[in-house]
């Protein structure tokens, strides 16, 4: 949708960031302690999202191999988390148990769990402190689109549509909404290709128990096609910092994360079978005999949705060959496929494949074909929907954030035609200034 005169305008920005998301929250705070003039647009009344609307309190991939890979923004953000005793490493992979002791110096080498309502207020004071206007509770409506460049983003707002200008526009809406109704080109795997959506929960009144007793019973009624409909074949979850509460995660719905009617029947589903899900532990799982659904997620949570056509693009085949993109900016494993559409296969689709050692995020995967002035951060750059699964997280959204906000500033700084131009090396300089972890040149 494309806009024009008649819609009331505001003051304009150096740089608007759509979406306040780990990746939007990584571009707004980049671009305004670089100093330029940044707005931050969110729908909802906080920034975070699937890790304060979604139930998801796990910081995934800090580090791989006793290797960190993420530092920057993301690190910043849980050592002040630990700060408040709000976050904590995780003890290992097979129980999903918090150390339940502060982090302190120590390095990030894996999962971090967090508490929700103190992410919500660190994130908003850190955008605060870092000089980020916030606009939220306002929804993304269209663009002012004059050949390739985005001029000013529409916005619904509580007290009515405006106009705001913009010399570079940063799309982190995790679906590309901003290149989609832009009329950018964009690409989309069918539903039956893509990875499940979910709708998480936490289930508080949890006992004592032994969780590798309550794995194997799960595992057991799962063969014996004894556990509900439509759920993993492994029970996931995740025990949370605060004592009785536990996130429940392994019940999932097929469908169009980009279409509001099938989103709208998929969130039907998924609340339905989280009860489903609650009475089936309580009957069948130690220490949840009196639990009960304590909160779950505000919206169906998609992994993978729509993506923008980039200048360069994360493919499978990149990932099975290891050589190193050009302009690399941030390491990931090399492997794809998760989150299958039928859990009787596994968790991972049969299209999968994993190797060792690192690949890297493109800057040009950041950089819709289309445009001059628009740059795109999270899960919504250019992937194929097969390798999402290693650059999905929220520590790599955050640390792609930085970069976009980090490119941004310096093609506002020069006044450089097309973010294509941006140089490199400028950009991976200013990165590691900011503590940000990059790949070798």
């Amino acid at each position: 949708m494309l806009y024009q005169c008649e819609i009331p305008e505001r003051a304009g920005y150096d740089v608007v960031v759509v979406g306040a998301g780990p990746a939007g929250i990584g571009a707004a705070v980049s671009a305004a302690r670089l100093g330029r003039k940044t707005l931050l647009v969110e729908k909802y009344g906080y920034a975070g999202g699937v890790g304060t609307w979604a139930c998801c309190t796990l910081f995934f991939n800090f580090g791989v191999g006793g290797r960190q890979l993420v530092s920057g923004l993301a690190e910043e953000v849980i050592r002040r988390m630990d700060a408040r005793g709000a976050a904590s490493l995780m003890i290992n992979d097979a129980c999903q148990m918090p150390e339940f002791r502060p982090i302190a110096g120590r390095p990030l080498l894996g999962k971090v769990t967090t508490k929700t309502e103190d992410l919500r207020v660190v994130y908003h004071d850190v955008l605060s402190e870092s000089g980020v206007d916030k606009l939220f509770y306002s929804h993304f409506y269209g663009v002012v689109r004059d050949g390739r460049r985005i001029t000013g983003v529409v916005l619904d707002c509580l007290e009515g549509p405006v106009m705001i200008p913009a010399k570079v526009v940063i799309d982190a809406t995790g679906d590309a909404h901003v290149v989609h109704r832009a009329g950018g080109h964009t690409e989309q795997a069918p539903a039956d290709q893509t990875m499940h959506k979910s709708i998480f929960f936490i289930a508080g009144g949890v006992t004592a128990h032994d969780p590798a007793v309550n794995y194997q019973r799960y595992e057991e009624l799962f063969a014996a096609d004894k556990t509900p409909a439509m759920v993993w074949r492994h029970m996931g979850l995740s025990y949370q910092l605060d004592p009785g509460m536990v996130q429940l995660a392994f019940a999932y719905a097929n469908g169009d994360g980009c279409d509001s009617a099938d989103m709208t029947r998929m969130d039907h589903e998924l609340r339905k079978r989280n009860f489903e899900v609650i009475d089936f532990v309580r009957r069948e799982m130690s220490g949840y005999e009196n639990s009960f659904i304590a909160h779950s997620a505000q919206q169906v949570s998609v992994r993978s949705g729509r993506h923008i056509r980039g200048v360069a693009k994360i493919s499978v085949e990149m990932l099975r060959e290891g050589a190193m993109p050009e302009q690399p900016l941030i390491y990931i494993t090399r492997r794809f496929g998760s989150h299958s559409g039928d859990q009787k296969k596994g968790l991972a689709p049969e299209r999968r494949g994993s190797w060792p050692g690192f690949s890297a995020i493109p800057y040009g995967a950041l950089i819709p074909d289309e445009f001059d002035n628009v740059l795109a951060c999270g899960r919504c750059i250019s992937v194929d929907d097969a390798a999402m699964d290693t650059i999905r997280m929220m520590t790599t959204c955050m640390a792609m954030g930085q970069a976009a906000g980090t490119a941004a500033c310096i093609a506002v700084d020069n006044r450089l035609p097309t973010m294509t131009k941006v140089p490199f090396a400028k950009l991976r300089q200013s990165l590691i200034a900011q503590n940000c972890l990059c790949c070798e040149e």
